[in-house]
C-alpha cells in the first residue's frame, strides 16, 4: 500500500479531526512538510477545514519512524508547547458551559503540561517569560500550572492530588476570563461593577465547574479559595491562615508571582529578580516561608529565560538552573563591546569573572523570543547538568 494511501476502514481526516480536541496523528501536507504535530489542538471550523482540505496522515516517499513526544524531547520545543496548550484553554474559557468533555479536557492538558514540565522544567519555565502572551487569562493559568508543576515534584505530592492542584489553577478564573482579557489593557482603576465580577468569580467559577461536571472536592476547594490571604483580608470568606489549605496557599502564591512576572498592555513587565524579591520578601507576613523559600530556590534569583549582565559585561540569557539560586548556566549572546556572537557561548555564574550582575530587559539586549526558542528544544533533563 502506498504513503499517500489508506485502508477502506481507516477512519478519514474529516473523521478524526474535531475542534478543541487533539489531532489524533500528524497532518502533512502532499509535499511532504509536516503541518501540525500529534498532540497540538484543532482551534476552530477554519483551521479544521484548512487540514481536511491540504493535509494527508502520511508524507510522500517513506514513512518516517513514528514518534512519541511524551517519551522523547528531540523535537520538543517548550515554545511551541507553552503556545498551543494557551490556545487551547483559551478555547474551553471561552466555550464555558457549552464545552463537551471539559473536565476530561482540562484533566489531559494538565497531565500534558506537568510531563512536558518534567521532561524540560527549564525550556519550560523560559517560556513562561518568553513566549508572546495571546489571551491573558488563558497564558496566565498556564503560566500558573508551570510554575506549580515544578514545584509539585519538589513536594512530591501525590498525583492525584497534584491533578486536582494544576486543574484549579488551569480554571481558576473561568468565570472571568473575559473580563481579564480586558483587563489586561486597562490602566485606570476597577469599576464597581469589575470589582464584583472579580470578588465573586472564585465562588462562580466553582459553581460553572459543578455545571460541567466536575465533582473533584479538591478541585473546587481550591478554585474556591485561591484568593485567600494570611491577613484574612482575601475572599471570598475572609479567612484567616490557619484556615486556609496549604495547596490553596501554594496556588495563590503561583498566581501572584506569575502575575507579577507577566506584562500589561500598559507596562513592562518586572524583571524576574525584583518580581521573586518582592513575593520572597513577603515570607511569614503574607506567604508561608517554606513556599516562597521553595518558589526561589526552584526557580531560581535568575530564572531560565532571564536576560542578564554578567561581570565581564557579556549578555546572555538564562539557560539552565544550577543548585545555587544566583549562579545558573547563561547563554551568552552580545560580546563585552554590544557585538552579536554568531553562537550563543555558554557561561557558569559561579566563576567570579561570569557572576551575574544585573537583570537586564529584552529591549536592552535587542534579541527576539524566537531566536532563542531552538536553545531549549533539543535540551534533554539530567540530574547532573541541572542540579
Amino acid at each position: 500500500m502506498g504513503a499517500m494511501e489508506k485502508s477502506d476502514n481507516s477512519p478519514s481526516l474529516e473523521q478524526m479531526l474535531k475542534v478543541g480536541e487533539a489531532l489524533p496523528t500528524d497532518i502533512y501536507a502532499r509535499n511532504g512538510l509536516l503541518l501540525l504535530k500529534k498532540g497540538h489542538y484543532v482551534l476552530n471550523e477554519k483551521q479544521r477545514n484548512r487540514l481536511v482540505s491540504m493535509g494527508v496522515t502520511q508524507p510522500a516517499g517513506p514513512v518516517p519512524p513514528m514518534d512519541n513526544d511524551l517519551a522523547r524531547i528531540d523535537d520538543f520545543s517548550p515554545f511551541e508547547e507553552v503556545q498551543h496548550a494557551s490556545r487551547h484553554l483559551d478555547f474551553l474559557l471561552g466555550a464555558g458551559l457549552s464545552a463537551d468533555g471539559f473536565e476530561q479536557r482540562v484533566r489531559a492538558l494538565a497531565n500534558r503540561l506537568t510531563a512536558f514540565t518534567l521532561r524540560a522544567p527549564d525550556g519550560m519555565l523560559a517560556a513562561v517569560l518568553l513566549v508572546p502572551m495571546g489571551k491573558y487569562a488563558a497564558a496566565h493559568s498556564i503560566h500558573v500550572a508551570i510554575i506549580l508543576a515544578v514545584l509539585a515534584e519538589k513536594l512530591e505530592l501525590p498525583a492525584e492530588v497534584r491533578a486536582s492542584l494544576l486543574c484549579a489553577a488551569l480554571t481558576m478564573n473561568l468565570s472571568i476570563a473575559a473580563l481579564m482579557d480586558s483587563l489586561h489593557h486597562q490602566s485606570s482603576p476597577l469599576s464597581d461593577e469589575q470589582r464584583q465580577q472579580i470578588e465573586g468569580h472564585p465562588l462562580l467559577s466553582s459553581a460553572m465547574l459543578r455545571e460541567l461536571g466536575v465533582h473533584d472536592e479538591m478541585w473546587h476547594l481550591l478554585v474556591q479559595t485561591h484568593h485567600e490571604q494570611w491577613n484574612g483580608k482575601g475572599y471570598p470568606y475572609g479567612l484567616n491562615r490557619e484556615h486556609i489549605e496549604s495547596l490553596s496557599h501554594l496556588l495563590h502564591i503561583a498566581d501572584v508571582t506569575a502575575a507579577k512576572l507577566a506584562p500589561r498592555g500598559y507596562r513592562a513587565a518586572l524583571k524576574p529578580n525584583k518580581a521573586l524579591a518582592h513575593v520572597f520578601l513577603e515570607a511569614d507576613r503574607s506567604f508561608d516561608y517554606r513556599f516562597t523559600a521553595l518558589l526561589v530556590k526552584e526557580l531560581g534569583i535568575y530564572p531560565p529565560g532571564c536576560f542578564v549582565q554578567l561581570a565581564n559585561h557579556e549578555m546572555g540569557v538564562v539557560l539552565q538552573r544550577r543548585s545555587r539560586a544566583n549562579e545558573p548556566c547563561v547563554a551568552v549572546l552580545r560580546s563585552n563591546s554590544g557585538s552579536s556572537y554568531n553562537k550563543p557561548q555558554l557561561r557558569e555564574a559561579n566563576s567570579s569573572q561570569y557572576k551575574i550582575l544585573q537583570a537586564l530587559d529584552q529591549q536592552q539586549i535587542g534579541v527576539r523570543p524566537q531566536y532563542l526558542a531552538s536553545l531549549w528544544k533539543r535540551l534533554r533533563t539530567s540530574a547532573t547538568l541541572i542540579r
